[in-house]
């Protein structure tokens, strides 16, 4: 079965493992350091005092030499944290997506080439077609385990940008300051 598994591997199964290599590889550990980067950044803003948060925004040019800069808040930097993480994450979703359809797509073509074979070819080119399936599944499945250890992180990353934003706009519109 692995003989089988590993011969095939220079056909169209090759393609699904270049991918899931480049996604594992590169995509991956884009989205993981954007992830944490706009945690650590987001994280020591989200329950300080709206009032000081207005300071700290205002504070963002005016002294250059303030020691090392940690507590100013930038919301334009926020922001582009936040799209550079959104861009990575829905590229490692989307190539999450396509393993089940390029193994589908590897068996249809392996079956589509069956046509006119004898006994004996139909039986190779039927083990051909399986393995795509098995290399886009087990991708798949591998993927959606990693997913499930990013997804929360990118989820609570906007969730924490949404909220510094709301109180921040809630405390321009009504010049409320909080009681923290």
């Amino acid at each position: 079965m692995f003989g089988i598994l590993l011969k095939n591997l220079a056909g169209y199964d090759l393609i699904i493992l270049l991918l899931a290599v480049f996604n594992a590889a590169v995509i991956y550990p884009k989205v993981k350091l954007a992830s944490r980067a706009l945690k650590s950044k987001l994280q020591p803003q989200i329950y300080v005092p709206v009032s000081l948060l207005m300071e700290r925004m205002k504070e963002r040019g005016a002294e250059p030499d303030r020691g090392a800069g940690q507590d100013k808040l930038d919301l334009h930097a926020l922001i582009a944290m936040r799209s550079d993480e959104i861009q990575y994450y829905s590229i490692f979703s989307a190539i999450n997506s396509a393993f089940p359809l390029l193994g589908m797509l590897g068996t249809i073509l392996s079956l589509l080439g069956m046509v006119n074979l004898s006994q004996q070819d139909v039986t190779l080119s039927f083990t051909v077609a399986l393995t795509s399936t098995f290399w886009g599944l087990l991708c798949a499945l591998g993927f959606k385990a990693v997913d499930a250890v990013l997804a929360p992180m990118v989820e609570q990353n906007q969730e924490n940008l949404k909220m510094l934003l709301e109180r921040l706009d809630h405390f321009e519109e009504w010049g409320i300051k909080d009681e923290a």
